[in-house]
């Protein structure tokens, strides 16, 4: 049993790089004694040449322990690989939404404020941080800015894996766009104007209750040029109309209600008319 001990430290690398260590040593003794020696030379020369010698020395032992320890550090090279690649898969989503934190900064794709879609989620932005966008969620209706009162978190990631919109938006506001069908009766086309100004008066009494808390009369129709009106058919040939207009998030849903409910009084009237 000694014996196989033995040989053991006699093999291993441990006492060849002593070995290697203690040889270089004294060769670098012996150079600096030879130096030393050399009555010829100036001191400055015996300096450089000093330390050239070392730098050799310690190049070949930084060399020779390299060449003795190559198994090892093959080894271990191949387990803090594996260690990184796992801590790679691992740690993917931390790292991608890092990224997609970054790319938000360089691209100055959105800030607090700006109404976004992204992954599929609608909302106005609350905050945002290294790894994630907290948005007031508003409905999932094509151009809605109605609030549904939730709060989503939705992780910088999906900047990576989903296109991101955003909504056009002028001081405080963005455009809420209300969609309406009705039966073919009557000529809705030549109402156009009738129902702007029904979707004016009907918003400028939204926002004037908003401001004085109580109901105001109507503004003029020509009050709010930001409202627009298109006309056309959907694709089994009913009556459609788009309206769209800038307003506050909150003030969104009674907005609607308010213009939904004049365009149809307007409409319903003008067919018990004809």
């Amino acid at each position: 049993m000694p014996s196989i001990l033995t040989q053991q430290i006699y093999n291993s690398d441990v006492l060849a790089s002593i070995a290697l260590v203690a040889f270089l040593a004294l060769l670098r003794v012996v150079v600096a004694r030879a130096l030393r020696r050399r009555d010829d030379l100036p001191q400055h020369v015996i300096r450089r040449w000093s330390a050239n010698a070392r730098n050799a020395l310690l190049l070949v032992g930084l060399i020779g322990l390299v060449m003795i320890w190559a198994p090892q550090l093959r080894t271990f090279a191949l387990s803090l690989t594996a260690f990184a690649v796992a801590m790679v898969v691992a740690m993917k989503e931390l790292i991608l939404c890092l990224s997609g934190s970054a790319l938000r900064t360089l691209t100055r794709a959105f800030s607090v404020g700006d109404c976004i879609e992204l992954g599929g989620i609608r909302g106005e932005v609350l905050d945002h941080n290294l790894i994630a966008t907290r948005l007031l969620e508003m409905e999932r209706r094509e151009g809605s800015l109605i609030l549904t009162g939730r709060h989503v978190i939705v992780p910088h990631s999906l900047l990576f894996g989903a296109p991101l919109r955003v909504e056009p938006a002028g001081p405080g506001k963005a455009w809420h766009t209300i969609v309406l069908t009705f039966e073919p009766q009557g000529n809705l086309f030549a109402a156009r104007g009738e129902i702007r100004d029904s979707a004016v008066s009907a918003l400028a009494s939204i926002e004037a209750t908003a401001r004085s808390g109580s109901h105001s009369a109507a503004g003029p129709a020509s009050g709010r040029e930001d409202v627009e009106v298109a006309l056309g058919t959907s694709d089994i040939g009913k009556y459609r109309i788009e309206i769209r207009f800038p307003i506050r998030a909150e003030l969104a849903r009674s907005a609607e209600q308010a213009v939904v409910c004049a365009i149809g009084n307007l409409v319903h009237s003008l067919r018990e008319n004809s």
